[in-house]
């Protein structure tokens, strides 16, 4: 009976305080886990590597009294060494890595990271040997603490409880206007059902900044961050993102550059020197197609002298330089450029708008577009000039135009749930009109005249064919 009872004590009793320990701290790391504690759940992991040590001496000792634990590591030294120094090794460097990982804390249970060579995933668990992600599709990857602890790690969700990042990027052609590529790519990410709105500088935004940072090889790249919940699939997120951007881009007639390879299929005999010095040669063409930078002017009164030297000197200059135009032609874009902005002044008295010009130097087109979003300043501005009677006052090709701004802003308002509705105009298909306005500056030089009115803004076109 006393054997039993020292057997009971000395084997059986510490096997099940162990089992106890061992289970209520299983309890305690899945409750860790839903915590989202790293630190918590890594040094439970070593207490219970501690408590089975502990056990296992104790039930030697039980089992050969007379070993005590300073034999077990005087006998077991040379082995000891032998695994730290060959077997063991790396399980040592993970242990002791993840100790530090979680001491350091450089990501949480739940963050998302991107660690140099794998796929983004996001946080699972961490174990004394290695560190668990999930990506698409629940998949699990496995990677030990110290090859998580020698490469760049990327935290999109460090410091943030609620949220995480996730880093996007496209490549648009270099014809490309950015600023209208921008303006789609925050549209699309704040219609998506699953992005955050950001704070910038207090103010609470729809969408965070697109960042315009590198020109590469054959395109622009646009990048730009999203923010998710802790609990919204990244790849649901991305997708529907992506899927509204490429649809949007195609609307928009915006290219998203690919490379291409030109296959050239020989037939028939290769012929001479002297006959190919024979043959016609291609010529390039003389004038590219060139647009310059989007310029934003200031049209009133007080700064229309302002304006006009900006259009001079950012645009119209810079554009006879680049399509080599004679003194004549360019004091012809001067005068285009200053009438259309004169135009503009008499409807709308102050307006802040964009402006740049493109071409291929036989045919260039003078932009003049500025805001007009149903609600703002600019379009009730448009609607006073009705109810006002100022578009029946004004004559000639300021009346015309305004006739049209009010047409378009009436036809918009009434299907304003129409977000891609577009009317436009043309002063060739409208002889009547020509007619009654009769030969001035502006026609005489112009060979036609363009206005485009959407949900978003209202756009002058002012178009000139240059003659042989």
């Amino acid at each position: 009976m006393k054997d039993f009872s020292d057997l009971f004590t000395g084997l059986i009793l510490p096997v099940l305080i162990t089992a106890v320990i061992v289970v209520v701290i299983g309890f305690v790391l899945r409750n860790a886990k839903r915590k989202k504690s790293l630190h918590r759940r890594y040094m439970l992991q070593i207490l219970r590597a501690l408590v089975i040590i502990v056990c296992l001496v104790d039930v030697i000792t039980a089992i050969d009294p007379t070993i005590s634990m300073n034999q077990i590591l005087l006998r077991g030294s040379a082995l000891v060494v032998a695994i730290v120094g060959f077997a063991a090794q790396p399980a040592i460097s993970d242990l002791i890595c993840g100790l530090l990982i979680s001491i350091h804390k450089p990501f949480e249970i739940g963050d998302r990271i991107i660690i140099e060579g794998q796929e983004p995933g996001v946080v699972e668990d961490i174990t004394l040997r290695h560190t668990v992600l999930r990506i698409y599709d629940d998949l699990r990857i496995i990677v030990p603490n110290s090859e998580l602890n020698s490469k760049t790690v990327t935290n999109t969700s460090y410091m943030k409880r609620d949220r995480r990042g996730i880093h996007l990027q496209y490549s648009v052609s270099y014809d490309t206007d950015v600023n209208k590529a921008i303006e789609i790519i925050r549209d699309c990410v704040a219609e998506s059902p699953y992005t955050l709105s950001v704070v910038t500088n207090e103010i609470i935004e729809d969408s965070g900044p697109v960042y315009f940072l590198k020109f590469a090889d054959s395109a622009l790249l646009l990048d730009t961050t999203i923010w998710v919940t802790k609990n919204t699939n990244n790849y649901t997120a991305i997708t529907d993102i992506n899927i509204r951007v490429h649809n949007a881009f195609n609307q928009n007639g915006i290219e998203i550059p690919y490379n291409y390879v030109n296959v050239m299929e020989y037939k028939g005999e290769k012929k001479t020197r002297s006959e190919e010095d024979n043959l016609p040669k291609k010529s390039a063409p003389s004038k590219r197609h060139f647009r310059t930078n989007t310029i934003r002017l200031s049209i009133s009164e007080q700064h229309m002298g302002e304006a006009v030297t900006s259009a001079h000197r950012y645009a119209s200059r810079r554009y006879a330089l680049k399509q080599r135009l004679d003194a004549r032609e360019e004091m012809q874009l001067d005068l285009l450029c200053e009438e259309g902005l004169r135009i503009i002044l008499g409807i709308m008295e102050e307006v802040k708008a964009d402006f740049w010009i493109e071409g291929s130097g036989q045919v260039y087109r003078i932009h003049i577009r500025f805001n007009a979003k149903v609600g703002s300043v600019e379009y009730r501005r448009l609607l006073s000039l009705s109810s006002e009677g100022k578009n029946e006052a004004v004559q000639g090709i300021n009346g015309w135009l305004l006739n049209k701004l009010m047409t378009g802003t009436g036809k918009i308002s009434e299907n304003s749930g129409d977000t891609n509705e577009k009317l436009e105009w043309t002063l060739k298909s409208d002889p009547d009109i020509k007619a009654n306005i009769g030969e001035t500056l502006l026609t005489s030089i112009a060979s036609d005249i363009k206005v485009s009115i959407s949900k978003e803004r209202v756009e002058l076109i002012l178009i000139r064919e240059i003659p042989f």
